[in-house]
């Protein structure tokens, strides 16, 4: 069932169209939706929301803001599940706008200007078919630091060879040409990677373009239909992909394909044999320190533990900043590589947190794309201004200002996150680290072959590690040292099992 626009019949077509799928988006639809609604053009725009007939409270809450934005959202609720698929094709179909711009229920868009900003880019660049910006990839169980989904060097202007390569476009930063398109091909609403799929289909058309710029966030959650799935299962999915995309192309970028097909199967082979021969060697229900980089996918071993190795959480501390019922202050070192989250304490011990704000530099908040500068019932607030921090030589500068709202005592402290994987310096760092992990439980260090050179970069781990603990794998796939027990003596062999 659609909701029509209840705007007059002769209001002039829209130049963009918000379109956005959401299934079980209760704890995220509300700020997908706000994100899309603070956007500041000029010109006007449609949100087209398909609810895919949840069973949490997202058809509610997206009947709630329709209801409050009639002019400017209209619903497609579906009176049973479609599938994701389905229900995108129906919004494209409904979409009235020049260009189409997508956001999922589960991400959020932290700049007002963003959707002008690519207006903008496309009118400027008649030769892209799409535009996108770069956004912040969070991880919802905090497993990992944030990091920028489109890594350093994205060319200004690309096209569909690039593509091939790697998804390099997050969802929620795409705006298209309709008029590209046409028809969509049946075969699309089949694919497991449809953002993927949709990206190329447009760069048949023309090139790609970029902007440099956060302009969004993209979750990644265990719900997610492609994030939930294992490091194997989505190199399986990558080849199947591959193959559909390449037969339903009939076969006309086949010499590009086949090379990334077969790059994958060998990552696939590679991936499958390190897991068997961990699971051949490691004791049942045992925890397991993987040595992997900051966002690779651990493997899945099913029926232990996996830790990574080195730890991916980037640093947090803690430190006073400014006290007083009601205040000003200056915070002149607004780095680019961390979150700042100032938080506002009252009460008799001062320890009843009033309010916060989280201040970042050229970009948004990741919490809210609304600040806490409202007064709260009671009266208080704080508030960062600028924020986002415009970036200076080194440091952006914001100043905080606050009140307790009834006069009484306030403290505030600023927790500073560090953003960037901060890898072990040398390897005696790399040590403290790894007995850091042991001493928490960790049982056996996996080593897969791929990163053997981290061991002869931290010369002084592989010398820890063969004089401390025995060698219980040594093959083409991996290396597992036991770190069960720790000798008196030498290193233990494989022999010494």
């Amino acid at each position: 069932m659609t909701v029509p626009d209840s705007s007059p019949a002769t209001r002039p077509h829209p130049r963009v169209s918000v379109v956005t799928n959401t299934y079980n988006h209760e704890h995220y639809i509300a700020q997908a939706v706000e994100s899309a609604l603070m956007q500041k053009a000029q010109f006007d725009y449609e949100i087209l929301i398909g609810e895919d007939c949840s069973s949490d409270s997202t058809r509610k809450i997206v009947c709630e803001y329709a209801a409050r934005n009639p002019s400017r959202i209209r619903l497609l609720l579906h009176p049973s599940n479609v599938g994701g698929p389905a229900s995108f094709k129906q919004l494209l179909a409904e979409s009235r706008g020049e260009f189409v711009s997508i956001l999922e229920g589960d991400d959020y868009w932290t700049c007002p200007d963003k959707l002008q900003k690519q207006v903008s880019f496309l009118d400027q660049h008649p030769e892209c078919a799409l535009c996108f910006h770069n956004a912040l990839r969070i991880y919802e169980d905090g497993s990992r630091v944030p990091v920028v989904y489109t890594g350093a060097g994205q060319t200004r202007i690309s096209a569909l060879e690039d593509l091939w390569q790697h998804n390099f476009i997050a969802t929620c930063t795409a705006m298209f040409r309709k008029d590209v398109l046409g028809d969509f091909p049946e075969w699309y609403y089949d694919l497991p990677l449809g953002d993927w799929a949709l990206w190329i289909l447009c760069a048949q058309y023309g090139k790609i373009g970029y902007i440099d710029e956060i302009l969004g966030v993209h979750r990644i959650h265990s719900r997610g239909l492609w994030s939930g799935l294992d490091s194997i299962q989505k190199l399986e999915g990558l080849i199947a992909f591959y193959e559909t995309m390449n037969a339903n192309l009939d076969f006309r970028f086949n010499d590009i394909v086949e090379h990334w097909v077969s790059a994958r199967r060998k990552q696939l082979a590679g991936e499958c044999a390190l897991v068997e021969a961990a699971q051949r060697t490691l004791p049942p229900a045992s925890v397991v320190i993987v040595m992997s980089r900051a966002y690779d996918d651990p493997p899945p071993l099913k029926g232990h533990q996996v830790w990574a190795f080195p730890d991916p959480l980037g640093k947090q501390t803690q430190r006073h900043f400014a006290s007083g019922s009601v205040g000003s202050a200056e915070a002149p070192w607004i780095g680019a590589d961390a979150t700042y989250d100032f938080r506002l304490f009252g009460g008799v011990a001062r320890d009843k947190l009033l309010a916060s704000v989280t201040v970042r530099q050229n970009a948004t908040p990741l919490c809210s794309p609304v600040s806490d500068k409202e007064p709260r019932k009671s009266g208080a607030f704080i508030e960062a201004s600028p924020n986002p921090v415009p970036p200076g030589t080194k440091y952006g500068k914001t100043t905080i200002n606050w009140s307790t709202g009834d006069g009484s005592p306030g403290i505030i402290y600023v927790a500073l996150e560090d953003q960037r994987v901060h890898y072990p310096a040398n390897s005696s760092e790399a040590i403290e680290q790894l007995e850091t992990l042991r001493a928490k439980g960790g049982e056996f260090l996996l080593v897969p072959r791929k990163l053997f050179s981290w061991l002869e970069e931290y010369v002084g781990l592989k010398e820890h590690l063969d004089g401390h603990y025995r060698l219980a794998q040594d093959d083409e796939t991996c290396l597992i040292y036991d770190l069960r027990e720790m000798p008196s003596g030498g290193r233990l062999g494989m022999a010494a099992r």
